[in-house]
This record gives C-alpha cells, sequence and structure tokens, in this order.
C-alpha cells in the first residue's frame, strides 16, 4: 500500500502539527540548522541573546527522567541517578556559559552540541557512566568541532543537494559516513554511533541525508531487532525513502516544504518518529484531562 498524494500531504502535515505540540517547541534543531549553515558559508556562526533564550528554555524543559532505564544497575538507584543527572546537567550549563555567548564563533562542535546532547541523550548517559574518570562535555564538543573544520569541504560538498533529485553518490556517503562514525567512536566510549552520525549527516545537509533511528529502521523493515544503523543500512534508506517519495509529485513536496521552512526529509522523520519511536501514552498526561 501507498498512500495517495493527498493522503500523503495529510499525513505529513497532522504529523508536523503533533510533533510540534509535543516535541517541537524546545528543540534545539532550528537553532543548529541555522549557525551551521551560516558556518558553511562563512566560517563562523553569531549567537544572538534570542538565540541564548531558546537555550535557556531547553535547559529549563528538559526532561531527563524521559531516558531513565529503571531496569539499568546505575539508573534504578534514585540516588545514582540522581547524581548522574546533576553531573550531566552542570556540564551542560557550563559548555552554554562558556562557548555560546552572544556573538561570533568558530568552532561548528558547539553550534550542533545543544541539537545533538539533547537529539542523542540516551548516548551520553552512557558516555558520562561508563567514563568513571569522568566524561567532559566541553572536551567531546571541541574535538568534534576540530575534526568538522577539517572535513568541511567534504561536508559542503552535499550541502545543496537534494535527495529526491539528485544522484546517490554511494561511494562518497559510505566515506563521510564512516569517517563521522569513526571520529565519534574515538571520542566516545569506543562503540559505533550510527544514530549520531546520522544525525550530524542531516544537520549538514538537510535535503540530502534522512534522518532514521533504529526504532525507525526495524518498523519499516530496514533492521532486524538484534541489528543496528550501518553505513550499508543507511545508503539502503536513503534508496528506499528517495524510491517512495518518487511517488508524489515536485509541487506537493516544494509546496510542504515551503509551508514549513523543512525539508520533506525532516518533515517525514516527524511521521516516522511519532508513529515508531514516541510512546504516545506517556503524552496524554500533557493533555491535561
Amino acid at each position: 500500500m501507498v498512500l495517495k498524494e493527498c493522503e500523503f500531504e495529510r499525513w505529513v502535515r497532522a504529523s508536523h502539527e503533533l510533533f510540534e505540540i509535543f516535541e517541537g517547541r524546545y528543540s534545539a534543531y532550528p537553532l543548529a540548522r541555522k549557525w551551521v549553515q551560516e558556518w558553511l558559508h562563512s566560517d563562523k556562526f553569531t549567537v544572538s541573546k534570542e538565540d541564548l533564550e531558546i537555550i535557556d528554555s531547553l535547559i529549563l524543559n528538559f526532561n531527563y527522567n524521559v531516558f531513565r532505564n529503571v531496569r539499568d544497575e546505575t539508573e534504578k538507584d534514585d540516588h545514582k541517578w540522581k547524581a548522574l543527572v546533576s553531573e550531566i546537567d552542570q556540564q551542560f550549563k557550563r559548555l552554554k556559559e562558556n562557548n555560546l555567548t552572544p556573538g561570533t564563533h568558530t568552532n561548528v562542535g558547539f553550534a550542533v552540541a545543544p541539537y545533538l546532547f539533547t537529539w542523542n541523550f540516551q548516548r551520553f548517559k552512557e558516555y558520562f557512566k561508563a567514563k568513571k574518570e569522568g566524561f567532559n562535555l566541553e572536551s567531546y564538543f571541541n574535538s568534534l568541532g576540530e575534526f568538522l573544520r577539517i572535513k568541511k569541504e567534504e561536508l559542503r560538498v552535499f550541502k545543496d543537494k537534494k535527495l529526491i533529485f539528485d544522484e546517490l553518490d554511494q561511494v562518497a556517503v559510505k566515506r563521510i559516513f564512516k569517517e563521522i562514525n569513526n571520529k565519534l567512536k574515538e571520542i566516545g566510549i569506543g562503540n559505533d554511533e550510527p544514530t549520531g552520525t546520522v544525525k550530524l549527516l542531516h544537520i549538514f545537509a538537510p535535503y540530502y541525508f534522512p534522518l532514521i533511528d533504529n526504532a525507525i529502521a526495524r518498523s519499516v523493515g530496514l533492521l532486524s531487532k538484534e541489528k543496528r544503523l550501518s553505513s550499508n543500512s543507511y545508503l539502503e534508506w536513503m534508496c528506499r525513502l528517495k524510491r517512495w517519495l518518487g511517488n508524489y509529485s515536485k509541487e506537493t513536496i516544494a509546496k510542504l516544504e515551503e509551508d514549513y521552512g523543512s525539508s520533506i526529509l525532516k518533515l517525514v522523520d516527524e511521521g516516522l518518529y511519532m508513529m515508531s519511536t514516541v510512546k504516545q501514552q506517556i503524552r496524554v498526561a500533557k493533555l491535561g484531562i
């Protein structure tokens, strides 16, 4: 079954509205996208007072308990969990105070920090738990920024490409995926980081690199329960998404992108995220019924 054109458009619009209500209001995604595009163009990005107000709101409203795994040895213990969250929260606030001050900045690692930290928090809490000698959030994003500076021209190649129109360069995609994954593995805890890799690829080229996580990949039949994303499965996802979006007119897709100021890849991900990743029951409490 493939959605009809009108159904596809309704699904995208409805999913976006739900996403914005429950997920989007404190999202760092728009800031990261703005700062990254500015950096790709001019080697720097500007942080305004209004931007900082958004980050402050994000910090204030970020609910760490949503990510708590009560079956984990550390996290099931209230005292240990509170201590872990306190350390993580203090480091995130310190990163913001030291590296996202009003003015111009050049290290793009800090431009993506609020986005990657909040959108991939499941991994960051593991870094803090695994590195008993202490995980440093500022050092992590500083190192990431230095790496991205070296890879800037390689990333810039994808900036203006669109998956639905441009040829899929499988060799180049696999190469940049592997390089970013290896860097995240190095500065993390020695594990592959496919989800973080995908999030970074997307923020640098949001019309070419689609978002996906393991839950969505399993829902669409891309992965079995035991497997995780890889460069090969990501390429398969790009091919499948490109083929699927080919069922719908360029005019409809262009109108959706214009109306919401986002790529169709981001809009589709919102729909899949709401259907595959989010436990809708926990959102019922937010309705205040």
